[in-house]
């Protein structure tokens, strides 16, 4: 459900379903196309770490160019693992790309507003795109383990509802690259707090480790905010096993850069 496009060495995935509306340019980033090298080869967008602050923004130049956003114009969030929705206005333009990020906590960015590029950043916790096609509304989520216990998928949307009159029936939403079931092992501890929140088929043991699914508690969370499954693209990608292609935090121990989910109205 997501489709895996490659232009001038830059390699980055797209969301058909967002692409056949005509009402945004989106993308998903890969480590493929950048400047970065070592453990962060190449394609980094995490500032704040022992890479250089110039081969950061010179990735974010050459991945915004790619997708055809103008990168001094990007509005990053500020990621703490909450639930805090930020609505992006024309004040917030160049936050945390051209100036210090001014946000204290912003895992969600929403927005009608058009040529507004939002930017999440992640290395195995899960972006949410959303899209309104009738309203012209767009959000992104950066859902990690206490994100999506604190719901923050359905809350993006259900802001949507309340503060722009979306039907739930008009919104898109997308689940993109993310640790899977597969590789993300947890203690009894987390299993139970997903399993109260979700139901026991939210977390399996694999041999004596539960692995949560937290691609199946969102779509639960989406569902039951009123958008329809058919609505819903989950691209099925896992970080964790294709670390070659996209960086995972938990395969490296920490030693990744970041991946960016990009969206704009226009």
């Amino acid at each position: 459900m997501f489709k895996l496009n490659r232009k001038n060495g830059v390699s980055y995935y797209t969301i058909p379903a967002f692409e056949e509306t005509g009402l945004v340019k989106h993308g998903f980033s890969t480590r493929e196309g950048g400047v970065s090298e070592g453990c962060y080869s190449s394609m980094n967008l995490r500032f704040h770490c022992d890479d250089t602050r110039e081969n950061v923004l010179r990735n974010y130049k050459i991945i915004a160019d790619t997708l055809g956003m103008d990168y001094k114009r990007l509005v990053l969030s500020k990621q703490v693992h909450e639930d805090v929705i930020h609505t992006v206005t024309e004040e917030d333009i160049g936050n945390g790309i051209m100036y210090e990020n001014k946000f204290e906590s912003v895992d969600a960015l929403i927005t009608d507003k058009k040529g507004i590029p939002l930017v999440t950043l992640f290395a195995d916790c899960v972006p949410l795109f959303f899209l309104d096609k009738k309203r012209g509304v767009i959000a992104l989520a950066h859902s990690g383990w206490k994100g999506t216990v604190k719901r923050i998928g359905q809350k993006t949307a259900e802001k949507m509802k309340k503060d722009y009159g979306s039907d739930p029936s008009d919104i898109l939403a997308a689940i993109g690259p993310s640790i899977q079931e597969c590789h993300f092992e947890v203690g009894d501890d987390v299993a139970g707090i997903f399993m109260d929140e979700f139901g026991c088929d939210s977390a399996v043991k694999y041999g004596e480790k539960y692995h949560v699914n937290m691609q199946k508690c969102i779509v639960k969370q989406l569902t039951e905010s009123g958008i329809p499954h058919d609505n819903i693209s989950d691209c099925g990608i896992c970080t964790y096993c294709n670390s070659d292609l996209l960086f995972s935090h938990r395969k490296t121990n920490g030693k990744r850069g970041n991946l960016g989910a990009f969206i704009e109205l226009i």
